[in-house]
């Protein structure tokens, strides 16, 4: 293992491990029945749960990558729009994380763009090399949503390559100076706090809403700046995109103002018990999709970057297994597969083959043997 992968690991894990403490603390702040003696507790013992997490991503046995290329389709921007007439239409390619690209009634929207095989000198790498869509071949886009200041959903090498393309950038406050500095106009940027809305385009309407993350690129500029949800609507349709969240109140009243919704992008990936106040359990992003009000689901945030301590299949593993369990329609596309929601949607087990290769990898040896008798 290099000293670059470790490095990121502790880079990656103490960004998720702190931004979980900072929002305990945060809530022992707000509740009048917590004293400073408790503050220190949660303190003390995130110290305490620190070395063991870090000695179980370096040394325990897992199944953290996939064994091989995972499946994907190499999409054809052109695809997404080719109907002559662009109202009632709803279709969205997911290219791995939470990287979305939107048609929604005819406008393109772009979420937390990530078209780099590493997102950061010393950080993970895609688990596929090859990305789904190269950016060169992307000839507009009406909207480019990100959702917060980290490396996986703010990535300048994206931002400089559609700085000229996009038509406008839709960021939560203070993010918007990192843009500018990396070459975007100045009136392509709006800057919105939660609630706010903006009309991006006659007919386009994107809605900032509240989450329950953290934000920050280093040691020095944690949480300076907002972290966010984003609906965004038509006269037709109403998407939401969470972003990175942990399960919180603010799902049902964003539900409650904005919803119901034809599709739920939902993060759904690079949680764990130590810091599910920054990331969801699967088992919350079903019931985030209920607080919300949606009609389908789709989880992002999985599949593309090992960012946790869970095996790479997990996530939608346990999603669609809670999923089924309550009736909720699941959209599981394949990377830079189109799904157009105005169409029977099909789930297709695409990552059961990769999933039982990396079970066989890391089983014992015997049980192996017997796997393959």
């Amino acid at each position: 293992m290099s000293y670059k992968t470790i490095i990121g690991a502790l880079v990656v894990l103490g960004a998720m491990f702190t931004g979980a403490c900072i929002m305990q603390e945060h809530k022992a702040n707000a509740s009048d029945k917590m004293t400073n003696d408790n503050e220190t507790e949660v303190s003390t013992l995130a110290l305490k749960e620190y070395p063991k997490m870090l000695w179980k991503f370096f040394f325990e046995r897992g199944e953290k990558f996939p064994e091989g290329v995972l499946p994907q389709k190499q999409l054809n921007f052109s695809e997404m729009f080719q109907e002559e007439g662009s109202k009632g239409v709803l279709k969205a390619a997911w290219l791995g994380h939470s990287t979305m690209l939107i048609n929604i009634d005819g406008f393109s929207v772009l979420t937390d763009p990530v078209f780099e095989e590493k997102v950061s000198l010393v950080g993970p790498s895609r688990f596929n090399g090859e990305l789904p869509l190269d950016p060169d071949y992307i000839p507009a886009v009406d909207v480019v949503l990100i959702s917060h200041n980290h490396y996986d959903h703010l990535n300048k090498y994206s931002v400089r390559k559609l700085a000229d393309k996009a038509g406008m950038f839709v960021v939560p406050l203070g993010v918007g100076k990192k843009l500018i500095q990396w070459g975007v106009p100045a009136d392509k940027v709006f800057e919105l706090n939660w609630w706010q809305e903006v009309q991006t385009f006659q007919g386009l309407e994107i809605i900032a809403t509240p989450s329950q993350h953290f934000s920050g690129r280093g040691l020095f500029d944690r949480n300076k700046t907002l972290w966010s949800s984003f609906v965004i609507r038509t006269e037709n349709h109403s998407v939401f995109f969470s972003g990175d969240s942990g399960y919180f109140e603010g799902f049902k009243q964003i539900g409650e103002k904005y919803g119901p919704f034809d599709v739920t992008f939902l993060e759904c990936g690079a949680y764990d018990e130590r810091w599910k106040d920054v990331h969801m359990m699967p088992e919350e992003t079903v019931q985030a999709f209920f607080d919300l009000g949606g009609k389908v689901l789709q989880p992002v945030h999985w599949a593309t970057f090992n960012l946790s301590l869970h095996p790479w299949y997990e996530p939608i593993e346990r999603v669609t297994s809670e999923a089924w369990k309550k009736s909720v329609h699941v959209s599981a596309p394949i990377i830079g597969g189109i799904v157009d929601y105005q169409q029977p949607i099909v789930t297709k087990f695409w990552w059961h083959q990769a999933m039982e290769e990396s079970r066989l990898k890391n089983s014992e040896p015997q049980l192996a043997a017997e796997f393959e008798n």
